[in-house]
């Protein structure tokens, strides 16, 4: 976006940035030029973090929670065989309610147990392993993998640089076509930082989606890879034109 203005007006100029207070810099005058740019960086993310969703069914509640905790355990050993540290390593709360005859809504023919692990690994290259061992053998389990990075701050540095950059650099170009050349600069704001996060995810939506033979521990090998993530920077500059 670009902004011309052809009339001489006093202009506080105001430089923000980011966890700092305004400062007020030196008063800008005559034409001025705004420009907007967007900077990207893409990256390949360390952290992986996993979300698994634990059920269980049976006749009675104890039955059904003795079968939730099977499930759990299941997992947490293939955690523990990887090197997982039980500090990255979160259980949720148990929820149990009844399930009842799709004919007779009174009539109840079961119950239903329900949890959720939450676990952190900062090795992606085990992150198919991983999966796959915990979801072996399971069609019970649905999962969420977030991808993110240990260097974020530096990443969005590096966006906040490449978006000054290109702002900078169109800023220089349209004074230059227009018989200008920049003079100091006003303000710099900065609007949005952001990190397009990856994710993953396996979703049993019924039993015709996935069949159980397909979940079983001898044909169960799905690859899983992160691919990149992007960090973007937006920000806005003012100059004065000088002739």
């Amino acid at each position: 976006m670009i902004k011309l203005s052809l009339f001489a007006l006093p202009f506080t100029a105001l430089f923000f940035v980011q966890n700092v207070d305004a400062q007020t810099l030196k008063q800008c005058q005559g034409p001025l030029i705004s420009m907007e740019a967007n900077g990207e960086i893409e990256s390949l993310p360390d952290i992986a973090e996993v979300l698994l969703n634990v059920k269980s069914q049976n006749k009675t509640e104890g039955e059904a929670l003795q079968e939730l905790s099977k499930n759990l355990q299941k997992i947490i050993d293939v955690l523990d065989d990887l090197k997982i540290k039980n500090e990255n390593i979160r259980t949720d709360s148990i929820n149990i309610t009844p399930v009842y005859d799709p004919r007779n809504r009174q009539e109840i023919i079961g119950y239903s147990a329900t949890s959720r692990v939450y676990f952190k690994t900062f090795d992606l290259g085990k992150i198919s392993d991983l999966m796959n061992g915990v979801m072996a053998g399971s069609d019970n389990l649905f999962s969420n993998i977030t991808y993110s990075s240990s260097e974020a701050d530096h990443l969005e540095d590096q966006a906040r640089i490449a978006a000054f950059n290109k702002a900078q650099h169109k800023a220089k170009l349209y004074a230059e076509l227009s018989g200008n050349k920049l003079g100091t600069i006003c303000t710099i704001s900065e609007n949005n930082v952001f990190t397009t996060i990856n994710q993953f995810g396996i979703n049993k939506r019924s039993d015709m989606a996935m069949t159980s033979e397909a979940m079983s521990v001898g044909n169960l090998n799905i690859p899983i890879k992160p691919g990149k993530m992007k960090t973007s920077a937006h920000v806005s500059l003012v100059y004065q034109l000088e002739n």
